[in-house]
């Protein structure tokens, strides 16, 4: 983002580009005013001048700017005199906002807030800043486009461009070796998507492009709240496919625990709302292979409302499994399974994405991914048994345990009924709840 776009027009008539913003409320000045100057840790992640880069994939957080904005702006945002009734864009609203949420995580830290209490205004500010902006894009006949970010040269789609003559595109969500993911605006319901498209490179090769079919006609399978919603496959007027995707407000996994570790009611919420996303996918006769906390998306930061993405190697299960491709890796060496690594005859099946998942609990609960090694020869020793999992909480680490079964007949492949382990009598223990999984599946676990 450039100085420009901060700056506040005086003109009487606003440019086509700019959007008119009604006077803020009051709560929302206030809010921006006392907010303190200095970044905390959140607001560096969102400053950072080359944003940490998961395995796989360069995800930025939908309403954060691509690339991040410098610090003086979001000073100069916060330092503003009077309330934001100045012509702004809908990009400097939502900045503002990314100012806002790394604002009230530093207050909260500073004072002590409790995490649930945070939340809850996050959530609060979240909602009165997106009522702003709809009230002051409503009855418009077109949402301008965002003005540029210095580097959208090297996006597939320009800012601005409109997609299968009704989406308009707003910004670069992520970016991957094959694909990007944009958000885009419908421009008669004014309704936020996201669309997923191969990069030019790739565009034409039948491989890349079989792939890229396969996931929308796996992911069209599956209808779950917890499962990124699909709305079809389409192609544009140059031949080039692309998926239209449910657009998810919210950071990904991946972000949220680079804050810290969650807490026990937020993972066990976690959980439980992943368990029935896989067990929807699994009963739809797929197996993810690329579950991670990459390609878990967290609307509003809530982590009971997570939502799974990313089908591009998924596969269907033929009698219960599916085969490893040849010598090709499928997934994230941190967070695969024994067999996606050859081990246990390489067959792949619904317990490979429950390994995955426990992988998953166990990084959130440390606020840092188990180090389950990064080559082929460090990934196939760090699985030959269960690892430490001293910062998963007592209460959920039977359960993680199981998960984490080097051998896949040793795991548990329902879901639902390991779960219940935590609705048992005497769950609120470790021993009591090692004992009901012991029981409910027959077997002992080391």
């Amino acid at each position: 983002m450039n100085n420009a776009m901060l700056a506040a027009r005086s003109a009487a008539e606003p440019a086509d580009d700019q959007l008119p913003i009604p006077e803020a409320p009051d709560e929302v000045t206030s809010l921006l005013m006392s907010a303190p100057v200095e970044p905390d840790e959140e607001t560096s992640l969102l400053l950072a001048a080359e944003p940490e880069a998961p395995e796989e994939l360069t995800r930025f957080v939908p309403g954060e700017p691509a690339p991040p904005v410098e610090p003086v702006e979001f000073t100069a945002i916060r330092a503003a005199p009077g309330p934001l009734a100045k012509a702004a864009t809908r990009e400097v609203v939502e900045n503002q906002l990314a100012g806002l949420i790394g604002a009230i995580r530093a207050e909260a830290k500073r004072t002590g807030l409790a995490e649930i209490e945070t939340l809850d205004l996050l959530r609060t500010a979240r909602g009165v800043l997106e009522r702003y902006i709809a009230k002051a894009t409503d009855g418009r006949d077109d949402d301008p486009a965002p003005t540029p970010p210095p580097d959208s040269s090297g996006w597939s789609l320009a800012p601005g461009a409109v997609m299968l003559n009704s989406f308009k595109v707003r910004t670069l969500l992520a970016r991957g070796g094959m694909g990007e993911i944009y958000r885009v605006r419908h421009r008669d319901l004014k309704t936020d998507h996201a669309i997923k498209v191969i990069i030019p490179a790739y565009r034409d090769d039948p491989r890349i492009v079989g792939m890229f079919h396969a996931e929308g006609r796996l992911l069209r399978r599956v209808r779950h709240e917890a499962v990124v919603e699909c709305a079809g496959l389409f192609r544009d007027n140059d031949g080039r496919s692309m998926l239209l995707l449910e657009y998810v407000d919210g950071p990904s996994l991946s972000q949220l625990i680079r804050r810290g570790p969650l807490r026990l009611s937020a993972l066990e919420a976690l959980l439980r709302r992943l368990a029935a996303g896989l067990s929807a996918i699994h009963a739809a006769g797929l197996v993810h292979r690329d579950v991670s906390p990459d390609n878990i998306l967290l609307p509003d930061d809530n982590p009971a409302a997570a939502k799974i993405i990313d089908f591009g190697v998924a596969a269907e299960l033929r009698g219960g499994v599916t085969p490893r491709d040849g010598l090709d890796f499928a997934g994230k060496f941190s967070f695969a399974s024994p067999e996606q690594l050859g081990l246990h005859g390489g067959t792949i099946g619904i317990a490979s994405d429950i390994y995955s998942l426990g992988l998953v609990i166990a990084a959130a609960a440390r606020g840092e991914k188990l180090p389950m090694g990064q080559t082929p020869d460090q990934a196939a020793d760090a699985r030959r048994s269960v690892p430490p999992l001293d910062a998963v909480p007592d209460r959920l680490r039977p359960i993680i345990r199981a998960m984490l079964q080097p051998d896949p007949k040793q795991r548990p492949t329902d879901l639902s009924v390991l779960l219940r382990g935590l609705d048992a009598p005497g769950a609120a223990t470790g021993g009591g709840l090692l004992s009901r999984i012991g029981s409910l599946f027959g077997k002992g676990r080391g």
